[in-house]
């Protein structure tokens, strides 16, 4: 029987401590209750996502997802936790494989031990397997369909090496080869204890989750969690421009820069340039494109930061005749930026907002729920809302300057699809 082999209460955690338990697998189970919130979420992570995949094997871990739900002939436990109330739901990214459950506190010691038992002793019919795989291949083709996913897919694969820069989803020939024993061969050597953590927050205190982990979980001699680990690094990305014919009325344009890893001390500089050039209708960007020269109808971006490197990426949507005309006033803006400061008044009016905004997405369970996970994937213990808004008050327009002179100084990637 599989035994918890250390137990810790972290108290700096604001509303409420964080239980964190250790078993004697390598397994770790986190607990956080949230006063006066009557719904509870569970997350089980694997760090088993796709950048440990070989060549050979691209996507297999999407796959994986997909057949952790299979039950067989015999079990029903999925209709039956949905019936009772229960969402779920998954999903697998570069690094991990997470599959979410939801439900009011009161049924989570209902639910949980069914829950678990999908992921830890699962059934691999090869009739499934080959139902699942179509299913897939369908995903894969939609997001050929995409132009947008396309581009994004296309911009990864350049940027990173094939570590990170190979799609999560794997090629359609991949999907189609996989066979029962490629699927159970990667469980077994990534799905494994050691690699899994256990994220719960409840409204509703839950003093039995270690017994029924104790329960659940497969026997095996100690081994230490195994952790993604953080670095502080800036990402030095292939750069590249060009061009993408597709059959669509309108183009997308995709802007690339370095970016940071997820402890970069330069994290938080990045998240406050995003929103003063992208977030709002007073944006720089969409002042500039949408409001005053009318040459897009719509703008996005992304951070993705990662253990060792990141990009950051900025996507605009306008026609044909205006392409020119567009990535001139995007890199006139870039320039701008390089040699001038934003205002400070504006710096610390954003820094307000991000921390106002965070303070209201950790009034729900699934993003705390995420975020002491995450703080348990990359070992950084820290689990701190606080640490964060210190972080982010150090930021000042002198760092973002400086930033962005750092983003640019590699060059920066343009990818242009449409007509």
């Amino acid at each position: 029987m599989v035994k918890v082999k250390s137990t810790k209460i972290i108290k700096d955690f604001e509303k409420g401590p964080i239980r964190r338990s250790l078993f004697d697998n390598g397994a770790v189970s986190l607990f956080h209750k949230i006063p006066a919130r009557k719904s509870a979420v569970v997350n089980l992570y694997f760090l088993a996502g796709s950048i440990f995949e070989d060549e050979d094997n691209y996507g297999i871990a999407h796959v994986l997802e997909h057949m952790l739900f299979k039950e067989g002939e015999d079990s029903t436990i999925v209709k039956e936790l949905e019936f009772l109330g229960a969402e779920i739901n998954a999903y697998t990214s570069k690094e991990y494989v997470c599959f979410e459950l939801s439900c009011i506190a009161t049924k989570l010691p209902l639910f949980l031990e069914k829950f678990l038992t999908l992921f830890l002793n699962p059934v691999f019919e090869l009739g499934e397997l080959t139902l699942e795989k179509n299913v897939i291949v369908h995903e894969l083709k939609e997001d050929k369909d995409d132009h947008e996913t396309e581009a994004l897919e296309y911009v990864f694969k350049k940027n990173f090496d094939k570590k990170l820069g190979h799609s999560i989803g794997g090629s359609i020939s991949n999907v189609k080869k996989f066979k029962k024993e490629d699927i159970l061969k990667y469980y077994k050597k990534f799905f494994s204890p050691e690699r899994m953590i256990l994220s719960v927050v409840s409204g509703k205190e839950f003093k039995n989750l270690e017994s029924i982990c104790e329960k659940v979980f497969i026997d095996k001699k100690f081994k230490s969690p195994f952790r993604l680990g953080h670095t502080n690094k800036f990402g030095k990305l292939n750069h590249f421009k060009t061009k993408l014919n597709r059959k669509k009325e309108n183009a997308v344009i995709m802007y690339s820069f370095d970016g940071v890893s997820l402890q970069n001390k330069s994290y938080y500089d990045l998240l406050v340039l995003d929103e003063l050039l992208f977030e709002g209708l007073s944006s720089k960007f969409f002042y500039l494109l949408r409001e005053k020269l009318g040459i897009i109808y719509s703008l996005g971006s992304s951070i993705n930061s990662y253990v060792s490197t990141g990009n950051y990426i900025m996507v605009f949507n306008t026609s044909k005749k205006n392409i020119s005309k567009l990535k001139k006033n995007v890199n006139e803006v870039i320039e701008y930026y390089k040699n001038n400061q934003f205002e400070k008044k504006e710096v610390e009016a954003i820094k307000k907002r991000i921390i106002e905004g965070w303070e209201v997405s950790f009034d729900e369970p699934i993003e705390r729920c995420d975020y002491i996970a995450l703080e348990e994937i990359y070992g950084t213990n820290d689990y701190s809302i606080a640490r964060m808004i210190k972080d982010l008050k150090n930021v000042d327009e002198k760092r973002i300057q400086k930033l962005v002179k750092k983003m640019t100084r590699n060059g920066f990637s343009e990818l242009i699809v449409g007509p």
